[in-house]
């Protein structure tokens, strides 16, 4: 689908009104004086034009007569662009980029009211650009004053988004794969280069250049590469300490292709071998993790597989001793999540928790999965070096595996299934170090 047809498909949903999008603010670092953080554009911005410059405005218009479609854009600037690089300007909004009618952002107050003439409904989504936001506000009171009318409601465009985005179409289907090989690579070249004594950070550098030798521009987020018993961190992104031998990696970590994201996390043993006790938590992992891709099907829901990784995770706890007692009051008590405290899954695509329904009424009724609809599932569990009333033969060890699914007509495909996670192919991978 072009980002026209995504423009018309948003507008057909809207019902009349008019849609404002502005884009990605800049940031510098801190201290930086002036030296700014490598720019990515706002993902619904990209989703619906493409266009990838920072201080630009969108505008939805569907019942104007000529302009659907305006954008408001940085001017053309031989200088800065020396410095920068070029510009689309107006000329190129329109030409490259499909705009109806084009403006310098300094024409915002002048043109912005005729489009918003007799709009009683505002599609905008505040709080993202508190100075975008106030701006706004002071417009729009302004507008109302002067013309006796303007938006009465403002509407969060989320939730036409959500509806949108969370359904991929061919070529985005298409993108990410891309994003899951290139990161699949990278995993493959990690197994060749990990041992121990290495440092953690120098992983991350074997990722870092494995995308980008594939042409990924970047991480789909902030890399975890945890060992030991930073394994059992969730959000650990430190990634400075020495790996030991007889302790596991637990890597979460993908690539941004052309603005998609993959999301993928293994865990792999430093030394090539999994300890007895390292097998059998990660043997529960991979079992709960191949059931829930096995349950991921059309009409099947979120919670149906995030119930499907619990009872199995749960089990496996008390088969090994770790939990006590019987499964179903360990699930009733939530005893488990000592050991496993997050979701099972999240949407993927432009962004990696991305756009997409989790509840859809007020009876709080999942939204049942449909073809197109890309989601990661990762099951894991974490023992704590502390952890109390625990075999000291478990603790600090901490093992999550995590690939990536498209819904299909009867099921799904994986993705990132080239990034080793098999026992067998793990160690006959690393050789044994």
């Amino acid at each position: 689908m072009s980002y026209a047809s995504r423009r018309q498909a948003f507008m057909d949903k809207m019902q009349g009104g008019v849609a404002i999008f502005h884009s990605a603010p800049e940031f510098l670092r801190s201290g930086g004086h002036n030296i700014e953080i490598s720019y990515r554009q706002d993902s619904d911005f990209y989703y619906l034009t493409g266009f990838t410059e920072p201080e630009t405005i969108c505008v939805l218009v569907p019942e104007h007569p000529e302009h659907h479609f305006i954008l408001f854009v940085r001017p053309r600037d031989p200088q800065m662009e020396v410095w920068t690089g070029k510009r689309a300007g107006v000329e190129g909004a329109q030409e490259t980029y499909g705009a109806d009618a084009a403006y310098t952002l300094d024409q915002l107050a002048e043109k912005l009211p005729e489009y918003l003439k007799g709009c009683q409904t505002l599609y905008y989504n505040s709080g993202t650009e508190h100075a975008f936001d106030e701006q706004m506000i002071a417009f729009i009171n302004r507008f109302r004053r002067a013309m006796s009318g303007g938006p009465r409601q403002v509407v969060d465009p989320g939730s036409i988004l959500n509806e949108m985005r969370v359904v991929k179409d061919a070529e985005e289907l298409e993108v990410m794969r891309k994003a899951a090989q290139v990161s699949g690579a990278a995993y493959r070249d990690v197994l060749k280069a990990l041992k121990p004594g290495m440092y953690e950070y120098e992983i991350q550098a074997v990722l870092d250049y494995g995308y980008l030798k594939q042409g990924a521009a970047r991480h789909g987020y902030s890399p975890i590469v945890g060992s030991g018993p930073n394994a059992t961190i969730l959000h650990y992104d430190q990634n400075n300490r020495h790996m030991q031998d007889g302790e596991l990696l637990l890597i979460d970590s993908a690539a941004e292709y052309q603005y998609y994201s993959a999301d993928i996390t293994r865990t792999y043993p430093i030394n090539g071998r999994f300890t007895p006790e390292q097998r059998a938590i990660y043997e529960i992992v991979l079992e709960a993790e191949e059931a829930c891709i096995a349950a991921t099907k059309p009409g099947a829901d979120l919670a149906d597989i995030h119930n499907t990784a619990i009872e199995i995770l749960t089990s496996g706890l008390v088969a090994l001793g770790i939990l006590k007692g019987d499964v179903q009051q360990n699930i009733e008590e939530k005893t488990y999540r000592q050991f496993y405290m997050h979701g099972t899954c999240h949407w993927l695509g432009l962004d990696v928790h991305d756009r997409g329904p989790y509840r859809v009424t007020e009876k709080g009724r999942q939204a049942e999965l449909a073809p197109g609809m890309v989601f990661t599932i990762e099951p894991g569990i974490y023992i704590a070096e502390d952890a109390e009333n625990v075999d000291p033969r478990y603790r600090g060890i901490g093992v999550r595996i995590e690939d990536n699914v498209v819904v299909t007509q009867d099921g799904c495909e994986v993705t990132t299934g080239s990034a080793p996670k098999s026992i067998e192919e793990i160690e006959v991978l690393m050789g044994g170090r």
